[in-house]
């Protein structure tokens, strides 16, 4: 039986239970209406995904989509050893004639966090005239950008310097801020990011004159003004933080009740299967890759106050941050991420020399398919099925391969008129999972697109069916402003639709 969504309502007041609401709807139906407290795991993704979001297999795990999506997502969770999943009663729609609010959009909680603090604060703000201005008068101001450097490098404003993300603004930027009156301004894609990583660095204390940019890059843009692209001003890891900026991120860690813990008392609570244990690395992608604990996931400090629903899926589980011993970035990070998130808080420092935390987290076994080699595939008729996200896809696919979703391989498979159908992956996406549910006709493609990148080609690309991995703006065009002013005309609306859900209460956390 599915479980009712008064039912589940009534679960979500119990704050002595995990539970956790996902949704297997592609990101595009998702963002047309969605549970704000679910988390998105689209079923393409399911396997590749899963773990992470959901670390402990004896979660309570309420799928809440679309149901006929929904019980194909029950049946497979279980297989992987998942075993307590309900289905919602009429997904969605259940859980509205319940009284339950859908949102519209992505990261609804967390923009919406941005707007109350903008409110909150009375983050100051000024236009992409004034900040212009202010540089033809020869006025003191530096401009940090606070999105990841990926998104710096796409674009950004000339001038404006590359920290590596919103919670690197008070770690790495104010190494250039040498002068109490030099006015800094921070931007971002849009708004959210812009407002938290000002008034964050408010929250430092620094006494100089901090500003969001309004609507940021596309607000630039829209004014006429160019764009840059590609490097141009990236700020290094300091050598050390000042005493009053540790202090700061002692004082501000105690605010938010977050626990400074040991290695050893993060291995203790990583070995408890009664009770989840997020690990997430505060510090940037570089960092990370150069070294990290095991059971760690990379989700560096801004990023994951902007899409906190994309790292944590259960509510009530505890969440440790990783940073360096300084503390910055993390306590950057809990004193908002308190916000979005109703389980204890917690930080560990990484120190290289120490031992690493192993990797104990539940696994799913990479399954025994039948694999394919690149030079075999080029000597025998072959259906080239690329199951990679849309973006990597046009970004280089192999000739003649074709993007699809799981959803469109029973379709392909029995259009194949012979040839061998072969799926491609990536270091990120095992496609192996998605052959184990398939006939055995199905291949991998061994070593995924990267053993024939050689190959690789932008041209005539094909899709098995409408793109419905990507809800962002378009790249660049005409069709970019517009979807600008109607994605700002949906955040500007956020605190409005949202007054009164009991899943927005931001003042209640705020005075705790």
């Amino acid at each position: 039986m599915p479980i009712t969504a008064h039912h589940l309502l009534d679960l979500l007041t119990k704050r002595d239970r995990e539970i956790t609401i996902l949704d297997l709807r592609t990101p595009l139906d998702r963002s047309n209406g969605h549970i704000a407290i679910s988390a998105g795991l689209p079923f393409h993704d399911l396997e590749q995904r899963i773990t992470a979001l959901v670390p402990r297999p004896d979660t309570l795990i309420v799928l809440a989509g679309r149901p006929e999506v929904d019980e194909r997502g029950a049946e497979l969770l279980k297989r992987l050893g998942y075993r307590n999943v309900e289905v919602l009663e009429n997904g969605v729609d259940g859980w509205k004639s319940a009284g339950g609010r859908i949102y519209t959009g992505t990261n609804v909680r967390s923009k919406t966090l941005g707007e109350w603090i903008e409110r909150k604060y009375a983050t100051p703000t000024i236009d992409s005239d004034t900040l212009q201005q202010w540089r033809q008068a020869g006025e003191d101001v530096i401009v940090l950008d606070s999105r990841p450097a990926t998104e710096y490098l796409h674009h950004h404003i000339p001038g404006g310097y590359n920290t590596g993300g919103g919670a690197e603004i008070a770690y790495r930027g104010t190494q250039l801020v040498n002068n109490p009156q030099t006015k800094v301004v921070i931007n971002c894609a849009g708004r959210t990011r812009g407002i938290v990583g000002a008034q964050s660095l408010i929250n430092t204390g620094i006494p100089n004159p901090v500003f969001s940019l309004h609507n940021g890059t596309p607000a630039w843009e829209k004014s006429g003004r160019a764009l840059a692209f590609g490097a141009e001003s990236d700020i290094p890891a300091p050598e050390s933080v000042t005493p009053e900026r540790a202090q700061w991120a002692a004082d501000t860690l105690a605010k938010a009740r977050a626990q400074i813990l040991t290695v050893a008392e993060v291995a203790h609570h990583l070995d408890d299967t009664t009770a989840t244990t997020y690990l997430l690395d505060v510090r940037t992608p570089g960092e990370f890759a150069e070294q990290h604990f095991a059971a760690a996931i990379s989700a560096p400090g801004g990023q994951l106050v902007q899409g906190t629903d994309e790292f944590i899926a259960v509510r009530g589980a505890r969440v440790v941050l990783i940073d360096t011993p300084d503390f910055v970035r993390a306590a950057n990070t809990a004193q908002w991420l308190r916000f979005l998130h109703d389980g204890p808080l917690a930080v560990v420092a990484y120190r290289p020399d120490e031992d690493v935390l192993p990797g104990n987290r539940f696994q799913i076994p990479l399954p025994d398919v039948a694999r394919i080699s690149w030079s075999d595939v080029r000597q025998q008729p072959v259906r080239l099925v690329d199951l990679r996200d849309s973006t990597r896809y046009d970004a280089g696919h192999l000739p003649g391969s074709i993007h699809a979703r799981r959803e469109h391989l029973d379709d392909i498979i029995a259009d194949a008129d012979g040839a061998r159908v072969v799926l491609i992956g990536d270091a990120d996406y095992a496609a192996e999972h998605v052959a184990a549910t398939l006939p055995s006709a199905v291949s991998v493609l061994e070593g995924g697109i990267e053993a024939a990148a050689d190959a690789l080609t932008t041209a005539d690309p094909e899709y098995a069916g409408a793109i419905v991995d990507r809800t962002g703006p378009p790249d660049f065009g005409p069709e970019r402003a517009s979807w600008y002013e109607a994605y700002f005309a949906w955040e500007l609306s956020l605190l409005r639709d949202s007054d009164g859900d009991p899943f927005f209460d931001f003042d209640s956390v705020d005075d705790r």
